[in-house]
Parts: structure tokens; sequence; C-alpha cells
């Protein structure tokens, strides 16, 4: 069943939950991500399933964390509603029909709600909300040994240069002696990009048996083929990859189970952006939950713009033929109405692709929220002249007319409705939206020469910049001082000379240079990257200053200035990763003649204050502005011969293709022209994004050109027959000799909204604003420098005490200084007699992170001893192959930890053992960065002593310790700035009263002689080893953290109920299930007042603050 075959219903937020798949098709400003979040809301207030079963996937990491905190939100305001109703209050606004369905029902409905809600709220986390390539490594992770690829595969992030050494090898394998190449080198990497990183999985067509053609394809996939390989060979994976990886995995001999299992564990699946899939994606989502568990496939074909991303809207349509229902969101709460009916009067009957209409919408915004002296809602401006103009004149004359359009704006009164208020428009609320990257910078360019602050996000890589050349001539100088390289540097960003400043130098300013870059050449060799920038960025060779000074008095200086920080880090990371000198040079030069923008190599935006948004298409897409300039809406060149280059398009089944065989192949042209059909809809589709990012005033440009203008989207939509639905001409022609007709004599654009509008630019500039200054200055620092902030953990508060004075003897190896008094000990048959399963075992702090290394990667819960053992046995061998200590066999290491497992833990764990929890209650290695005091806070561990004194009861096994913390060096140190450190582990121990939380750390330290026995680890022994080393005062910070980690996470946080003590394991000590909890396990119980002061103490505020 087509898109069009399928009939779509008004989406209902209260009505059924969806229970198979579904459509939900959602046009620009509907508010998809607001339906997003009210059906998760939906499905765990209802109780349909938990957090961590919920799957909410999208296509780009800024939607997915928006998603996550829109649900977050969404989950977090139900909740307030319910608490609310529940306590009899009227909610502070007018519930939506989610909230209103959910409000609905008697008190214990309302109740069991909530509690699903924070509940949801506090496992947020476990909720798999995440890109689609997040989600697929995330699901190839949890198959396991069900998985058919490697785990042990690293990302990479891109493949252009193991591409291109693929590329090198094969076009020298089989053509390194040939007297007459096919194509050259250039061209055999344009193939290999095409078949291996773009579209890796496409079919190559045509399929023909000999001459030039045949050679192509047969090279393409020769290096698809071997990039694959190679991939696998070195246990390399690219983000295309990651699906693919899931992919095979569940097509695999294991791929039932494994879907099974992907299906316990996402029981409710909503896909975002779902017009962006490709059939890889769909096929992933169809065969393991389409038909098996609820999934809403949200999207907007219309909106399908990334094909040159690998996205394919034909699996949208498939997704429409293989679901049950197919609905819409009618109700447009972007764009003010006016808009909204201009925009849908000019795509009225076009199809933006197969099946793709422009469905009527309704606006929730019935005026405008532009007032003053705005322009008209949506206008057509067009340059008046009475011949065609070429190209370049068209543009200029456009740019002229948008700087003074911005300037208008910002200088002519126009105001923005906000809710209740009014303000000013300003720079951030204009975007004006580009097709290309070069059109943008010459806009950049003519804005900021009017005065106007404008920030320029293209997708342009970095390394095609001009501080790019700059850096390789520089570093080649550097590296090879010559008379002409250094000349070529002198005229660099960096030394800022000019031509005639280098023509009528004198030998003192040459040697000057000369010494310069010298010096600059020893900084590199000697300390890196960094110190050379900074040193670039101080130096001031000429007398306008360092490179920042200089670069920040030129227009655009913000620009360079950020490339060639971006540029900085780049070349510093390739520094610190071993990459030096001559290679440095080398790698630069071969990254420019890549120009890859994967990464961190995409151009950074070189400013956050105020500006007007200049962006590309492409990256304004999922974002609002109120007002949108689109001055490449009507400009569009198009060859009208076929260059040769590879097509991409669906055959007559529906299949994609990619047409590699050159414009000589077989059936060439009747590919070209399925190709230019499918690209002119994809450019109707971008013109739709384009226009649907306004939400009060939209302006498009048209310039009659001799060859840019007839067949661009604009065009075609302004001169097509409105009263007739179908696809328009390919071009509508201006006829040069005979006149033309203008925009303003075409009656229908009045009727549909449309003010059609004559350019008249003027030069134009700006009014300064009353906070700005023309004069650079530098600023003057004013504040004092906090000497005792700092950032410290529990080593850092303790160093003091623990380092020993020069000249000192060294610690006794063992903990304790105090000998075992005769008789102490029981005999060797008795428990405390008992040798330590550790005794034979060395000690360290190597050793000591061995074990904790193993103790945290091991799932202690075994259905078994035998399988215990087997555990232990791989986590010790994996863990002793890292560490590589002497002595120390995997066997032994695994025999002797076992008894540490299974010794009971006393009332600490109601009697349980390690091995007695599940992975799933324990947190293992919680780290945590928590802040101290405020600036200018005077608490010192010496009041910690003093709450101590106050707070720990008759009895305590550390009742004395306040003594020792209160003592110098200890007692003044200051507690200001933030404390961090990482929690061995975290144990949920079930109760009664629900569960309570654990805090553990395992020690190593060696508490007897050589010969060590059980009974060296009793409780006065291990009392005297927790006092020596201070640790009473590690286990109250890591309460401090479990308090205000539990306080984010549990709705119904109680202290006195949750904190559930401490555990000092001290492994060496333990002897499993016979000698029970009486030697190695230290217990304490701090109160949950005294914990809850202590983090008001640490955070300088008090308690019910």
């Amino acid at each position: 069943m087509t898109a069009q075959e399928l009939p779509m219903t008004a989406f209902d937020p209260a009505g059924p939950l969806p229970t198979s798949t579904v459509v939900l098709q959602a046009s620009a400003g509907t508010g998809k991500t607001h339906a997003i979040a009210a059906l998760a809301t939906r499905y765990l207030a209802e109780g349909e399933l938990a957090i961590e079963h919920l799957a909410v996937i999208s296509f780009s990491r800024v939607a997915s964390e928006e998603l996550r905190s829109r649900v977050r939100k969404r989950l977090r305001d139900t909740a307030e509603l319910l608490d609310a109703a529940l306590a009899g209050n009227a909610p502070p606004a007018e519930p939506d029909a989610t909230d209103s369905l959910l409000l609905s029902g008697d008190a214990g409905q309302l109740q069991a709600r909530r509690d699903r809600l924070r509940a949801a709220l506090t496992g947020l986390d476990s909720a798999v909300i995440m890109t689609i390539h997040q989600f697929c490594q995330t699901m190839f992770d949890e198959l396991g040994v069900l998985a058919a690829e490697d785990p042990q595969a690293k990302l990479v992030e891109d493949l252009g240069q193991l591409l291109e050494q693929v590329v090198t090898d094969r076009y020298l394998a089989r053509y390194a002696t040939a007297t007459d190449r096919p194509f050259d080198l250039a061209a055999a990497r344009r193939l290999g990009i095409a078949a291996a990183i773009e579209l890796p999985e496409t079919p190559l067509v045509p399929a023909i048996a000999s001459g030039l053609p045949a050679e192509r394809l047969a090279f393409a996939e020769e290096v698809r083929t071997e990039l694959a390989r190679r991939k696998q060979r070195l246990g390399l994976f690219s983000y295309d990859d990651q699906l693919s990886r899931l992919r095979d995995s569940l097509k695999g001999p294991a791929g039932q189970a494994g879907a099974e299992r992907l299906r316990r564990r996402c029981q409710v699946v909503l896909v975002d952006e779902f017009q962006d899939t490709d059939p890889v994606q769909w096929e992933i989502l169809r065969d393991t939950f389409a038909g098996q568990v609820p999934l809403v496939l949200i999207g907007d074909p219309k909106q399908a713009i990334y094909a040159f991303r690998g996205a394919d809207v034909t699996a949208y349509s498939q997704a429409v033929a293989a679901s049950r229902d197919r609905y819409s969101l009618a109700v447009n709460h972007r764009a003010d109405e006016p808009v909204v009916a201009a925009i849908g009067a000019l795509f009225a009957g076009v199809p933006l692709g197969r099946d793709v209409l422009v469905e009527p919408v309704v606006a929730s915004h019935r005026g405008s929220r532009l007032t003053g002296n705005a322009p008209p809602p949506v206008r057509l401006r067009c340059v008046a002249t009475d011949r065609l103009l070429d190209a370049a004149t068209a543009r200029a004359k456009v740019d002229a007319d948008v700087v003074a359009e911005v300037v208008r704006l910002l200088d002519g009164g126009t105001e923005l409705i906000e809710g209740t208020s009014t303000r000013r428009l300003a720079e951030q609320d204009i975007a004006v939206l580009v097709n290309t990257n070069k059109r943008g910078r010459d806009l950049a360019e003519a804005l900021a020469a009017a005065g106007v602050a404008v920030a320029f996000s293209g997708s342009d890589s970095i390394l095609a910049s001009p501080a790019a050349q700059d850096w390789f001539t520089l570093l080649r100088a550097l590296e090879q001082p010559r008379r002409a390289a250094v000349r070529e540097a002198i005229l660099t960003d960096f030394v800022g000379a000019d031509l005639t400043a280098l023509a009528t130098a004198d030998d003192d300013r040459l040697t000057g240079w000369s010494g310069l870059l010298q010096r600059w050449g020893r900084l590199l060799t000697n300390q890196g990257v960094a110190a050379l920038f900074a040193a670039v960025q101080a130096d001031s060779p000429e007398v306008g200053g360092g490179l920042s000074e200089r670069l920040l008095r030129r227009r655009r200086g913000e620009r360079d200035l950020t490339d060639h920080r971006q540029l900085a880090e780049i070349l510093h990371a390739q520094y610190t990763a071993g990459v030096r000198g001559p290679a440095l040079v080398a790698w630069l030069a071969e990254q420019i003649e890549l120009q890859s923008g994967a990464g961190d190599r995409t151009r950074r935006l070189e400013t956050d204050r105020q500006a007007v948004q200049l962006m590309t298409v492409h990256k304004a897409k999922g974002l609002q502005f109120p007002v949108v300039l689109l001055p490449q809406a009507g400009d569009l060149y198009l060859s009208e011969e076929d260059s040769g280059g590879k097509l991409d398009f669906h055959d007559d089944s529906g299949q994609r293709v990619l047409d590699l065989g050159g414009k000589d192949a077989p059936g060439r042209r009747q590919r070209w022209e399925l190709d230019a059909l499918e690209q002119a809809e994809d450019r109707f589709r971008g013109l739709y994004v384009a226009t649907t990012r306004a939400m009060s005033q939209l302006t498009m440009w048209w310039a009659p050109t001799l060859r840019t203008t007839e067949s661009s989207p604009l065009h075609r939509l302004l001169y097509r027959n409105p009263n007739a639905a179908g696809t328009p001409a390919a071009a509508y022609p201006l006829d040069a000799g005979a006149g033309w007709v203008s925009p303003s004599e075409l009656g229908w654009l009045s009727a549909a909204g449309i003010t059609v509008e004559q350019c008249d630019a003027a030069p134009v500039r700006l009014a300064p604003r009353a906070d700005e200054s023309t004069q650079l200055v530098a600023p003057t620092w004013q504040r004092r420098i906090d000497q005792y902030w700092r950032r410290t953990s529990y080593s850092g508060l303790t160093e003091a005490v623990h380092a020993r004075a020069p000249g000192a003897p060294a610690a006794p190896e063992f903990g304790s200084d105090e000998p075992v008094a005769e008789g102490t000990l029981a005999q060797d048959g008795d428990a405390l007699g008992a040798r330590s399963p550790m005794a034979d075992l060395p000690g360290g702090t190597s050793f000591g992170s061995l074990v904790h290394e193993v103790l945290e990667n091991l799932d202690w819960h075994a259905p078994s001893t035998e399988a215990l053992d087997e555990r232990l046995l791989a986590a010790t061998t994996a863990a002793a192959r890292r560490f590589a200590i002497g002595g120390v066999a995997p066997q032994a290491l695994a025999e002797a930890l076992r008894p540490s497992l299974l010794t009971p833990l006393g009332p600490l764990t109601d009697g349980l053992s390690l091995a007695d929890f599940d992975i799933t209650d324990r947190l293992s290695e919680l780290d945590f960065e928590l802040p101290l005091g405020h600036a200018g806070s005077t608490t010192t561990l010496g009041e910690v002593a003093t709450l101590l004194r106050r707070r720990l009861p008759t009895g305590d096994p550390l009742i004395d310790y306040p003594d020792d913390l209160a003592a110098e060096p200890l007692a003044s140190q200051l507690l200001r700035g933030f404390l961090t450190g990482s929690i061995d582990s975290v144990l949920r121990v079930s109760g009664e009263a629900g569960p309570r939380f654990v805090v553990l750390d395992y020690k190593t330290n060696r508490l007897g002689p050589t010969d060590l026995r059980l009974g060296h680890y009793s409780t006065a022994a291990m009392t005297a080893e927790m006092r020596r080393t201070h640790y009473p005062l590690q286990a109250l910070l890591y309460c401090v953290a479990l308090h205000r980690f539990l306080g984010s996470r549990l709705h119904d946080y109680e202290p006195s109920r949750h904190l559930g003590g401490v555990g000092y394991l001290f492994v060496r000590g333990m002897g499993g299930e016979l000698a029970g909890p009486e030697t190695g396990v230290f217990a304490w119980h701090p109160s949950a007042e005294l914990v809850v002061e202590l983090s008001a103490l640490l955070a300088d505020r008090g308690a019910n603050d």
C-alpha cells in the first residue's frame, strides 16, 4: 500500500496508544517533538512499560539531546500536575489533551500515574534515547555473544586516509605498468569515495562486461571490497558500519535470539525524523520491531533532504506500506497564519517526491507576531532590469539587497511580540539561509562590511580555509627554512607582512623576521604546537601586535582567528600522538588535499554574541527564526550536458542504484534523466525546509538571468500553472528577445498572500548601537585570584599527613606497626588462625589496582560455584595481561579472591555476600565531582572533626577518630573548590522498608607479617588501620557523594531510609563462609543526620538549605 493509498487521519494524543507499527506524519512546525514526549509520558504513566524499556531514536546528536530534555520536562511537568490534582489544587496552566486524559480518574489512578512518572524520572538515564548510530552500537553491545562481528573493533570517525591507501594501492596494482590508463588517480579517488564511503551498500550499474564503463565499475567494486577487508583486518569500523554490523548480526545464525533480546530491552520504540532513514536502518527496525512491539515512526517526507548522506525517502514509503495506521499532525505551532497560508499556496499540488505532497495545515498563531514598521509576512523581492543578467551580476544585486533588508529590519523600528511583551527585533532573530558555503561566505563579508554582526555556520571543512594554508606554509618554513619558504611564511597571518612590506624590507627587517621564525621553530621542536601558537599570539613582529590583536582589527577577523585556533588544536592533537617534524607537515598537506569535514574538522562558529544567523539550508533544518531570508531560492545553475560523474537514483522497481559507468555507458541518457528528476524533487524539498523555518516573516529573491533562473525551484513554482496539480516543467525559459513575464504580473501570487517588491538597494550601513565601541580595548583584571580554591580529593586532603619527612625511615610493609600480642591469634585449625588466602601474594599499589580491576569488571553473581570460578579466572587473566605483575598467576589470584566473594558481610547487607548481589544491584566505580563551599568559604577539616564529636554515638568504633582529624596538619585544611573521587561500589540491599544503599571500598592493605593470618584482620586491627590511614574521612566523603547522588535520582529519597552505611573490605582478611564477617569486613554506620550535616558543611550552607 502506498502513502497515498493508506488513509491518513488526524493524530489524537488522547486516543488509544499504538500497539503495532504506525506512521505519524508531522509537517514542519506541527510539534512532532511535543507529540513524542506526550506519547512517551502516556506509555509510562499508564503502566504500559518501565522507563528502561523505552527507546526514542533520532538521527542527530542535537535532536537526541533535545528529545531527552523534552521527555524529562514533560515527565516532570505532568507529575507536578498530578501532584497538584491530588492535593486539590487547580493546575497552573490549561492542560493539553494528554494531561487532561491523565488527570481523569479517581485518586488511586492519579497516584499510580504520578508514582510511575516519578520512577521514570529517577531512571531516565536507563532509557534508550539516542541517535540511530548510538542505538545500533548499544544494541550490538547488548547482543554479546550473539553478535556476528568482532566486539573489540574500534570506531574511526574518518575513513579518508584508509580509503586513500586502498585507492592508491589498487590503482597501482591494476595500472602501474599500463601504457594507456583508463582514468587518472583523481578519478579513481572519486570512484572509491562514491562506492565505498558514500553509498557502500548501493548496487552499482550498469551491468556490462567490457569497455571503459566496465573498467570503472570493476575498479569501484574492488575498492569497496578491499576497504571492507582492511577494516576487518585492522579491527576498525565506521559510523555507517555501526548499522550494518547490527543488521548482519540480526541476520546471522543467532539473529532470531538476538532480535528477541532487543525486543525485551526495547518494548516501545519511537523513531523521530524517520524521513531521514535509509534501507539498512529500516531493515533493522522492520525485522526486529515491526509487528512485534509498538513502533511509531514520526517524520515528514517533505523534509527528506539528506540523500547525499545516504538517506533514502523511499524507505519512508516502504514503512508506510508496512504500517497498520497513518496519522498526521495538522496544526502548525511555529509560523503565523499568513506565512503558513502563503507557503501552502506556493507548493500546492506540487509533488516533492513519490507520493509526497504538501497537505494543508492550520496555524495556531492567527495574526502576525511582527509589529511596528514590519514588512509584509511573505515577500518576493525582484531585481529590476530590462535585460537578462549574468549570474555574477544578479548575485551581486541580490546580495546588496539582502544586506539592505537586514539593515532596514534592524534599524527600521520592527518589533517582535513574545507572549505578553514586545521588543525590538534583534540580530539573532534573523536567519539568512543559503545553498552553498561560497555564497554564505560572500554574504558574510557583505553583511560585516555594512556593520552587521553575522555568524556563518557553514558545512565546509576547516582544512579548506585560508588559515589551513597559512599553517601549512608556516610549518613547512619552520621545518625547511629555505629562502622561498621563509618569504612565504612572512606573508601569512602569523607574521602579518604584506607584499609591499616584504618587497621594501631592508636587511635588518628581513633578519628580524628570520630570527623570529627560527625561535618559533625551536619552540615547535622542543615544546610542541600549543607552545608555538601561544608565542604566535604574543609576539609582535609588526607594529600591529600579535596574531589575535591584528586579526580582530580587520573585517571578519573573528572568523580567521577561530579558524587558526581550531587548526592549532587539531595539529596539537597530532603532535601529542607522535606526528612531528616533517611528518606533521606531510600530514597537514594530505589533509588539505582530502579536505575532510569529519569529526572536529567542520569549521566552528566564530562568535556566540548576538548576530544574524547565516547558514546553509541543511544546517537550518530543525531550527526556527522570526525572520528568514532566502537569497538563493531562485538561483540554480544546471548543466545541460552529462559530465560523466556519478548518478544516484531509483530504478523502476524502487531500488536505489549508483551509476559509476561514465557518460559513455549504455543507457546512460535515461539514467541521467532519472537522476535529474530526483535531484529536482530534492531541491523542492530543500526549498520547503527553507521556507518553513520562518515564524513571522519570509523573504525570497528572484532575478532574471541567462542561465541560473529558469530551472531553480522557486522559479518553477512561480511560473507553473497554479490551478493544475502535478510536477512543474523542468525549466521555464526567459526569452531575452520577446521579453518575459515579471513575477509582479503573476496575479495568483497576490491571492496567495505573497507580496512582490522591487529591489532598490542603495549602499547602507547599520547605525551603531549605544553600547558598541569601535576601539579594541584589552580588559583589565580587577579580581583577586583565590589561592585556596582547588580541585581536591581524599588523597589530596590527607597528602600532608601521609607524606614522609626527609630522612625518616620507610614505613613497614604492613599497615600496623604495633606487634600482635602473644596468644592473640587462634591456632591454625581455628578460623582466626587460618592462613590468609592472599598471604603469598605481593603488595603495593600496582597489586591493589589489579585487585580493583578484577572486582570492578567481574559479575559476582553466578548460577553456580563452577560458573563463578570460570568468571574469576577469565577476569584475573584479563586483568593480569594489563598489569603484568611478577609472581601473580591468574589462577592463584582467582583462588585467593574467591573467599572474598563468598564472605558474608554481616548486618551491613543482612548477611549476604558479594556473590549474592546481581549486577543490576550494584554500581561500580561511581565517579563524582562535588562543589565544596564558595568563594571566601572558611570551612576546614577541623570543623568536620567538631561535627563528628557531636554526632558520633558512644560505642561507635571510630569514636576517637575526631581527635586524629583535629590534629595538624589536617585540621587547617580549607574545603573550597571541588571534591573529586570514585566509589569502588554501591550495593542496593533490598528490605521491607525498600532498598538501602551501601558504600563499599576494597582494600589490599597487609596488616600482619609475611605469614599472614585471618586474625590479623580483627575488628581492633582494622579500626587501628582505618584511623592510621584516615579512611574514616574517605568513607564520610563517599557517604556525602552517595547522599547527593541519591537525592538527584530518587524521587522519594529519605537519607534515614536509603543510606545503608559503609563497608571497608580488607580482602586479605576475608576467609569465606566459614570465617564469616568477623575478619576482613569493617562495617560502619554513620547516621543519616551526620551525613546530611556534613554535606551542608562541605557546601558551606545550612543543613536545611
